[in-house]
């Protein structure tokens, strides 16, 4: 089932607030945050600045996401079916990663894939510690791609 971008986007901003309400960090990422005019699920990533080890960190958030009130059931591990019907995919991830994993799960597969060939061809690496969305490109002489340009080719100059 698809959902329009606007339904997606207000869902997310409950459970936003709701997870913020519990002292989390989070932001949404996929195709929601690419501004799809629809969606199939809301992909959320999620850590806590106190809390560094990502067991730890995944335990808490997927419990704490158990107890949303619109949760009408568990799906899998970190996915959970809401009243409304649309699924909601929990990211969790600790606070020295949590842009890296942003970017990464922001997709789309293939241009995160174009974006990692690129850092090999340079012998660069990758950082996942620390790094800026926006130094993802930087680092390789890019300009900084907006989450939904990003099914666009990319332009190397």
């Amino acid at each position: 089932m698809r959902f329009k971008y606007e339904v997606a986007i207000k869902e997310y901003e409950r459970v936003e607030k709701y997870l913020k309400e519990n002292g989390y960090i989070c932001e949404v990422t996929g195709s929601l945050r690419r501004k799809k005019k629809d969606v199939g699920d809301i992909d959320i990533v999620v850590t806590k600045k106190e809390v560094l080890d990502l067991k730890k960190l995944e335990k808490e958030v997927l419990e704490t996401t158990s107890k949303y009130m619109k949760v009408e059931s568990r799906i899998n591990n970190y996915e959970f079916m809401l009243k409304d019907g649309i699924s909601l995919h929990i990211i969790p991830e600790i606070i020295s990663e949590f842009k890296y994993t942003l970017w990464q799960s922001t997709g789309p597969k293939p241009h995160v894939k174009h974006v990692k060939q690129m850092y090999k061809d340079k012998n660069k690496v990758l950082n996942k510690k620390h790094i800026e969305e926006k130094e993802v490109y930087i680092n390789i002489g890019l300009e900084y791609i907006k989450p939904e340009e990003r099914y666009k080719e990319i332009n190397t100059k």
